[in-house]
């Protein structure tokens, strides 16, 4: 191998490590790239939501407050981005609204399990989660 080959190999290798690194301290927190701009409502009902989404392991898979699980969509500014009505009927079927969605009673919940009253508690919490513009949460416009 050529001198100038080696030196793009251990420049293109040094990259992908810094990338990598850069990433972890990412996930943990640890750094942050951006301002999120999300705000967050607390109070009574989104504290009763918050205990109902964490005793059904909801971190599991999603983001909220900024920790979890990115294996499902991050649920900060959820509020801005769906009304209560989608939420009710999502959480009715949700595969009526979304086909694809891991929410079939295999993988993660379908909702059918959840009392009524622990949905509508859910949905008081995912109402409170709002993003403004600017935020990586915000509604991106139609295309």
């Amino acid at each position: 191998m050529k001198t100038g080959e080696r030196v793009v190999f251990i420049l293109a290798g040094l990259m992908i490590g810094v990338v990598m690194i850069l990433y972890v301290l990412g996930q943990f927190h640890i750094i942050n790239f951006w301002s999120t701009n999300d705000v967050y409502i607390f109070n009574k009902q989104t504290e009763a939501g918050y205990d109902v989404y964490q005793k059904n392991g909801c971190r599991n898979c999603h983001v909220l407050y900024g920790e979890g699980d990115f294996a499902g969509p991050d649920m900060d500014g959820e509020g801005t981005r769906r009304t209560r009505d989608w939420l009710i009927h999502y959480m009715a079927n949700p595969r009526k609204l979304v086909p694809n969605t891991r929410h079939d009673g295999k993988f993660a919940t379908d909702f059918s399990d959840i009392p009524e009253s622990d949905k509508n508690k859910l949905i008081d919490l995912m109402m409170s989660l709002k993003s403004l513009p600017g935020s990586p949460n915000y509604p991106k416009p139609p295309q």
